[in-house]
């Protein structure tokens, strides 16, 4: 990997520099408006209960009805009584997460918000950090701490207000990288392992990391990581767990259909929902959804395994990530927490290669081609962030999340282009090296002859 020098690092002027400064500050104010209400309104308008709930039960003996609506719904009850008319909101996670909670058991119900809200805003930095070990290009060309791009993200901000644990599954995703990057593929395994509270996106990210490349190692470390979150799980539910989880998986959709609308997901489900409901029976519909999703993923699965030893890992995490949430069946606003990672990596990689050209003096037709992949990279960017202040004159967007797939399969497209850039970039060095030692030869034979 090329690192240009400082000196052909394109760096942003004070006035686009402080004019993104300024829209990120406006953007963590709109976005903290929103989670200090849900702290002002109580357990009903925030998540944190449903793990408070699990921890409830856990702590009072009940741990082998985690799994029972009804045993949740009395745990829940007595914790807070608005949810006889405001409904349950169950734990349906792997019980071994309940010990990422486990410090802010027994609290009351707001201090307890406060300290993982704070705990939260800690491992935003910490993640800022070790994003800006692996992008410096990014770090130096804007000046800006990578801390605040990600503090202006919407999704960020969204889990602080809801008590969600999705910036816990960012850190794991952006730990396993660094991993995987510092040749350590049994801990990245093992760490994608212990973000497993939401395996149907970490089954679907490893097997794009680790499976299709034949990082063994990497299987090893995550099988071990599996069994240990899932003996974890086992030991505090008991055999319960085996029959009712999966249970409660199958009836949830039924049980609490408002966690399950397509329209606010941002994903590939929810978009074509949306789109094409006012013409199509669901019945009609849901082939389409199969059928786009089967499309998205075999072709980012060939790409990857075409690329199986491409070294930029962060790329090929990138492409594993957005895949990942294009093709989700069940997907949350807090979720697109973890599209930061491809964010930030595809920038870094567009300022890398304009840093680079103007370096070594590319071609105009190259640079313009460049050129306008990192405009789809820098429009799209936008409008994952613009989505948030977007919704204040149009409170439509509110309820219509799923629009963002559009903006999140326009940066999976850029990602797979990168992907294949890279590629070509690195056989061409590969043919140029093989070349040279050819060329030599037939200089000093020349020279023999003549």
């Amino acid at each position: 990997m090329h690192t240009p020098s400082n000196s052909f690092i394109h760096r942003l002027r004070p006035v686009p520099k402080w004019a993104v400064v300024v829209f990120c500050l406006v953007s963590i104010g709109v976005s903290g408006r929103q989670a200090f209400w849900c702290f002002s309104h109580g357990p009903m308008f925030a998540d944190l209960r449903i793990f408070t709930t699990g921890m409830e039960m856990v702590r009072s003996g009940q741990r082998h009805q985690l799994y029972n609506y009804d045993a949740q719904q009395r745990a829940q009850v007595g914790l807070y009584p608005e949810t006889r008319t405001d409904g349950l909101l169950p734990f349906n996670h792997p019980a071994f997460e309940l010990l990422y909670y486990w410090p802010i058991s027994g609290l009351s119900y707001r201090t307890a918000f406060l300290v993982w809200a704070f705990a939260n805003l800690g491992l935003v930095f910490l993640i800022a950090w070790l994003l800006a070990l692996m992008l410096p290009t990014l770090r130096q060309a804007t000046g800006i701490p990578l801390a605040l791009f990600l503090l202006a993200f919407y999704p960020t901000i969204y889990v602080c207000g809801e008590g969600q644990d999705s910036i816990l599954f960012m850190l794991l995703l952006v730990l396993s990288l660094c991993s995987m990057k510092g040749g350590r593929a049994f801990l990245a395994g093992f760490l994608l392992a212990l973000a497993c509270f939401k395996f149907h996106f970490v089954l679907l990210i490893a097997f794009f990391v680790l499976c299709l490349r034949g990082k063994w190692r990497g299987l090893a470390g995550f099988v071990s990581g599996g069994a240990l979150v899932g003996g974890i799980s086992l030991a505090i539910v008991g055999r319960a767990m085996i029959h009712d989880y999966p249970a409660m998986l199958r009836t949830q959709n039924e049980m609490t259909p408002w966690g399950f609308t397509p329209w606010f997901m941002p994903n590939l489900r929810g978009i074509l929902e949306w789109g094409l409901g006012p013409w199509l029976d669901i019945g009609l519909i849901r082939p389409v959804i199969f059928m786009g999703s089967a499309i998205v993923g075999v072709v980012a699965a060939w790409l990857v395994l075409r690329n199986r030893v491409q070294k930029d890992e962060g790329l090929i995490y990138s492409v594993a990530i957005l895949t990942t949430i294009l093709v989700s069946y069940h997907l949350h606003m807090q979720d697109l927490t973890m599209v930061l990672l491809p964010m930030l990596v595809l920038a870094e990689r567009a300022m890398r290669d304009w840093s680079l050209r103007g370096a070594d003096g590319r071609e105009m037709e190259g640079a313009r081609a460049s050129t306008a992949w990192t405009v789809v990279l820098a429009i799209t960017i936008g409008a994952l962030y613009l989505y948030r202040i977007a919704r204040e004159p149009f409170p439509y967007l509110v309820f219509h999340g799923c629009l963002l797939a559009a903006p999140i399969f326009a940066l999976w497209v850029v990602g797979l282009r990168f992907l294949c850039t890279h590629a070509d970039i690195r056989k061409e060095r590969e043919c140029v090296g093989h070349a040279a030692p050819r060329i030599e030869r037939s200089a000093v034979s020349a020279f023999i002859i003549g």
